[in-house]
């Protein structure tokens, strides 16, 4: 007999138990409502254009046990796969050998590191080389050490579209401290301490320490920190008419200028510009360009001196706007209206919503940085928060003062700091025995088995989010305003039962006589929403949207169930019952049947999932016949057992959902005479299979999408022929070509060059990079060693002038230029 999945009665007839019993023999978890997380934000509190970024959703928990620079258990290994959520067991500082490059569809979350402040990374950046990713209390501060003459950046990456970086800190470069612009759509930064920069700091231009890079499109930057940079805070790369928010910052203590650029369409909307020591010039909101494509939507910021009086107020923001052409004015620039942000017909954009900027000002004083609790940030952002309100501090660097260089007067420039980072915590603060990344007392709270290391995968309470979710949003509830993060809900306000996406069967055992029905064992119910169940006898034949709706809600060791009235959807007083839940009507699930339901419930026990389909492997589970021939292409598939007797019924004998890409294969009796109507889109392969009682069955199949519902019909004929069987086989997903990723981009506006680095092929004897020029492909650089990752161009491009580059790998004697410019990138010479 080969392995099946056991069967549990009580599924397959989709029943559950109600009777006097302890409520620790109720399974953990098991009362979730079904919600859809296609528009389910990233965590409480997202918000902007990378608010709907899933990360590493559905993925496994990777732990961070070291402060390695790379290795089992490193930051660098955890985000180097794709599908994880990041956990920390440590806190403190890494000391990078190189960046670290993260991979798509990653949940980075550091508020679980001990201490709740994350873990700080020093001397490289840390580079989205992916897409989908969520980062939240991480510090990126590369600090001196390694820096170049030519600049290095806190932030950057090849990448980085549909995702939110949320409570960050990045700084003490001497470059941009956020420098990612060129190839990232939708994606938010939000809560986060945008330096200081090292701005005297070794740099070949002097002083020489800026903010961010505003770009690409559909973006948002809000209730940020924005500090101690002499300039860029921000220089806008919006390309076109796409759209950036830039909503509730604050800008504190420029030198010279504080936004310009290629701005596009921007939202720039109550946002606090404070001048601080630093301060000598740059008093506007944004310096516009000539372009006739920028425009501006400019409402309610205001500009505050030092001391904290006006400037400029939030009534009168076009008399803080400059044009450095003379072609550009207020006419040909403002918007009346603000401009949308697009998530599915959605208008996601922070200008919508944000806060006043008086409000908004506090909230970043007392929130941005990496920090679980307005206290537990790093100790630079408490300082920069700090230095914010009381107008003290100033740029600075960590070169020695020269007097050779006016500017460090003109700037105030702090000289020869020393920068301090975080210091090394190996214990974790949480008890985790099953080491799910979730808190041993969270989980008993909330109904799970501290002793199951696979509960993080559930969904507990039916919001769509996973449960190891659940926990990391619930540690941030206190480092945003009050009402933004909700605690999850602990089992005291849990629903239990069963999944209700269709219709299922009860059971009343204790012969109490339930007032909500009187004489009737058993009973249908069906989700109503706001937790409340439709419930109605299944003997009377009524309809269920006749029923009254009911909530289940915990009382001692079991569960009242109460009415809901006509005019409040809140629990009220009703029928007092107290129950008892013994059985969770469980979906039983395989790696291609899961959420497997028998309709037939007069034979549902013949019914079964097995693996390895071979000869010699039964055929029903009411009949004691095997299969004697199985074609190869079905050898080792898995298959449905079942029950010969459901011929008999006269409706669909069974549903599953598709767990994988697969074809799915039908065995019909060939003395049926005519193909049920429910078969008309499978195709007859010509295959047949055959049983020890010489029945032949002709095989039909269809493909099947990942995630779609299939429903299995009658078998057409009851007499002179036995049932249907069911076989499934995953897809085969063709490898996608290999080509070498372009994943980090450095910039030198000194001598206006560009270094790229690439991920290197299997087997690659060669490297070459191709350019679009003219309309055409061109190979400009061929023969680089495959010893070499990167390729810096010639010095003295043309500045502002843009490049589509592609890298090519020479495999087996062939080039991959095909699939690489699939791939390519833009670039813009600075």
């Amino acid at each position: 007999m080969k392995k099946k999945y056991k069967r549990i009665a009580a599924f397959l007839c989709t029943m559950l138990t109600v009777a006097s019993v302890t409520l620790t023999e109720i399974p953990s978890g098991t009362f979730t409502v079904s919600a859809s997380s296609s528009k389910l934000v990233a965590f409480p509190g997202a918000v902007g254009g990378g608010k709907y970024a899933t990360g590493g959703r559905g993925g496994e928990v990777y732990h961070v046990t070291n402060l390695n620079d790379s290795g089992t258990g490193s930051l660098r290994d955890a985000v180097s796969k794709s599908g994880r959520i990041v956990v920390f067991d440590v806190s403190g500082t890494i000391n990078l050998n190189s960046n670290i490059v993260c991979s798509s569809n990653i949940t980075i979350a550091g508020q679980t590191a001990p201490g709740g402040s994350g873990v700080t990374l020093k001397n490289y950046k840390f580079g989205m080389g992916g897409d989908n990713i969520i980062v939240r209390y991480l510090s990126s501060r590369p600090g001196p050490d390694k820096a170049t003459s030519s600049g290095n950046d806190a932030w950057g990456g090849a990448k980085g579209s549909n995702s939110v970086v949320d409570h960050c800190s990045l700084g003490w470069t001497t470059d941009e401290q956020w420098g990612l612009y060129s190839n990232n759509d939708h994606y938010t930064v939000q809560y986060s301490v945008i330096g200081p920069a090292n701005s005297w700091g070794g740099h070949v231009k002097g002083v020489h320490g800026f903010g961010l890079m505003m770009g690409r499109s559909n973006l948002t930057f809000d209730h940020n920190l924005i500090c101690h940079n002499v300039s860029r805070n921000f220089r806008g790369k919006v390309v076109g008419t796409e759209t950036a928010d830039f909503t509730n910052n604050i800008i504190y203590d420029w030198g010279y200028q504080t936004a310009y650029g290629t701005i596009g369409h921007v939202n720039y909307v109550n946002n606090t510009l404070k001048a601080g020591n630093s301060t000598a010039s740059g008093y506007h909101y944004v310096q516009v360009s000539s372009d006739d494509k920028f425009k501006l939507y400019l409402n309610g910021n205001r500009i505050l001196n030092k001391d904290g009086s006006y400037r400029n107020r939030e009534d009168n923001n076009w008399a803080a706007i400059s044009y450095n052409h003379s072609d550009k004015n207020r006419s040909n620039t403002e918007s009346i209206t603000p401009f949308t942000i697009l998530s599915d017909n959605e208008n996601i954009s922070t200008a919508l919503t944000c806060e006043s900027a008086a409000s908004s000002y506090d909230h970043v004083i007392k929130f941005a940085g990496n920090g679980i609790t307005p206290d537990k940030r790093t100790a630079i952002d408490k300082q920069c928060a700090e230095e914010t309100q009381n107008g003290t501090g100033s740029c600075s660097g960590t070169d020695p003062y020269s007097s050779s260089q006016s500017e460090l007067n003109t700037y105030k420039i702090q000289c020869g700091v020393k920068y301090e980072y975080p210091s090394a915590v190996y214990s974790k603060e949480i008890t985790d025995n099953d080491n799910d990344g979730m808190d041993d007392s969270w989980e008993l709270a909330r109904g799970l088995d501290p002793t199951d290391h696979e509960d993080y995968k559930g969904d507990y309470c039916g919001q769509g989010y996973m449960n190891i979710e659940y926990y990391i949003n619930d540690l941030t509830v206190d480092s945003f305003p009050d009402g933004v993060v909700e605690l999850s809900p602990s089992s005291s306000d849990t629903k239990y039962g069963a999944v209700m996406d269709t219709t299922a069967k009860y059971e009343i055992t204790d012969n109490t006589n339930s007032s909500l029905l009187a004489n009737t064992k058993t009973w249908r119910l069906e989700d109503c929403g706001n937790s409340y169940y439709r419930i109605i006898s299944a003997d009377d034949g009524r309809e269920l949207s006749s029923g009254k709706q009911y909530k289940f809600v915990k009382h001692g060791s079991g569960y009242i169930i109460y009415t809901k009235s006509s005019d409040d959807i809140q629990c009220v007083d009703g029928n007092g019952t107290v129950w008892k839940l013994t059985v969770k009507a469980e979906l039983v699930s395989s790696e291609l049947f899961t959420e497997f339901t028998v309709l037939d419930s007069a034979h549902s026990s013949g019914w079964s999932i097995a693996k390895d389909l071979s000869a010699g492997a039964l055929v029903f589970g009411d009949r004691d016949v095997v299969y004697t021939s199985i074609p190869d292409s079905l050898t080792g598939a898995e298959y449905l057992i079942t029950a010969c007797d459901s011929k008999l019924y006269d409706s669909d004998l069974a549903t599953f959902r598709a767990g994988k890409d697969m074809t799915v294969y039908i065995a019909l009796d060939n003395r049926v005479s005519a193909r049920p109507v429910w078969l008309s889109n499978y195709t007859k392969t010509g295959m047949t299979i055959q049983n020890n009682n010489s029945v032949t069955f002709d095989i039909y199949q269809r493909d099947i999408k990942s995630g779609t519902i299939v429903t299995l019909g009658t078998n057409g004929q009851s007499s002179s022929c036995v049932n249907y069987t069911v076989f499934a086989k995953a897809s085969v997903v063709p490898e996608e070509p290999e080509y070498p990723e372009i994943i980090n981009i450095e910039y030198s506006e000194q001598y206006h060059q560009i270094r790229f680095t690439w991920k290197p092929v299997n087997g690659a004897t060669n490297y070459a990079i191709a350019v679009y020029l003219a309309g055409k492909w061109r190979i400009q650089t061929q023969n680089i060693p495959s010893s070499s990752l990167n390729y810096t161009t010639p010095k003295n491009l043309t500045p502002g002038k843009t490049y589509k580059v592609a890298v090519a790998a020479k495999v087996n004697g062939e080039w991959t230029v095909n699939e690489s410019v699939k791939h390519a990138i833009t670039v813009t010479v600075r």
